[in-house]
């Protein structure tokens, strides 16, 4: 309709230019479209790239472990999986079962597990974990089972805290393909990322990593994680259980072992503080506490650790009524 309006007005001269710059607008659409969906495709290569699953890293060490746990799927060979606790081995273990062709089983062996039962299933999984915790009676299990496993195309995983914790004789008789997964510690830069995955699944996608304050994300970046992703998770449920109706946290919502004690105090006192001047004052009174049980009420240590005279730590204990 405008193009025929337009082209009612236009001296005929034109009219050869005019229909040149609409085709030319087509075709320019034409080639958004086919950009903005190169874009996704790239997008979407790049996050498969990063995941193996569910489970999901930056890190470049965790990336080779994705790819290797993509070409050994569908092998026979006993895998072992190695890393410390909490790092997800047995998430990785099942992602390899659900991801290959076995349509058999993910079965967990425990003290009550019969291995004439995994016998009668086909094409299923056998996860060993924390081999090197196995007692003489489940290692022998676990040898007979790599003598069995490969006539019904069934597949051993077993994991170890290190690749060193697996008996030699036991190592040699596998002779398996190894995985190995970082603590996460050593992959830093997936933290927030699977900080984010859990507050969404356990607040039901109604909050997400930006109700964390700029330092409390800091300081869960610096705390070592000993207990890795399930200390991580546990940490995420606990802030969000605790404080169910809370629209933002800050330092004061994490647990002491992360901030420690006394920043965690001094966080709380500033939020409840109704001004500048009476969050300096319990702040001081705190520290000057804190020093002076620290210090054994050693007057003179007191003031060299507050970096005062003795004469004004006299004054702020006179002022605080401290005793």
């Amino acid at each position: 309709m405008l193009y025929q309006k337009v082209h009612a007005r236009l001296d005929p001269s034109l009219d050869q230019e005019l229909k040149e710059f609409m085709m030319d607008c087509q075709k320019l659409k034409e080639y958004a479209d086919t950009c903005n969906q190169q874009i996704d495709l790239l997008r979407h290569n790049i996050q498969q790239k990063q995941q193996f699953g569910f489970l999901f890293s930056k890190n470049e060490h965790m990336l080779k472990t994705f790819g290797l746990a993509e070409k050994y799927k569908d092998l026979d060979s006993p895998i072992l999986i190695t890393g410390e606790k909490g790092c997800a081995k047995e998430a990785l273990a099942r992602l390899i079962h659900l991801n290959s062709f076995r349509k058999g089983p993910f079965v967990m062996t425990d003290e009550h597990f019969s291995m004439a039962s995994f016998f009668e299933q086909k094409e299923a999984t056998l996860y060993f974990p924390h081999v090197s915790l196995l007692s003489p009676a489940s290692q022998k299990l676990l040898e007979s089972c790599l003598h069995h496993a490969w006539q019904h195309h069934n597949r051993l995983i077993v994991s170890v805290l290190h690749p060193g914790h697996l008996e030699p004789s036991l190592h040699h008789k596998m002779n398996p393909l190894v995985l190995s997964v970082l603590p996460l510690r050593e992959r830093k830069e997936d933290i927030l990322h699977l900080m984010d995955i859990f507050i969404r699944e356990l607040s039901q996608n109604k909050k997400t990593l930006d109700h964390f304050s700029t330092a409390a994300l800091k300081k869960i970046l610096e705390y070592p994680w000993p207990g890795n992703i399930g200390e991580l998770k546990s940490v995420v449920k606990q802030i969000l259980r605790l404080n169910p109706n809370e629209k933002s946290y800050s330092l004061s919502h994490l647990p002491e072992n992360i901030v420690g004690s006394s920043l965690k105090n001094f966080a709380s006192i500033i939020e409840s503080s109704q001004t500048l001047p009476q969050a300096e004052a319990i702040l001081e009174e705190a520290l000057v506490r804190e020093s002076l049980v620290k210090h054994n009420w050693n007057k003179t240590q007191v003031s060299k650790d507050l970096g005062i005279s003795r004469s004004g730590l006299l004054q702020k204990v006179q002022k605080y009524h401290i005793k």
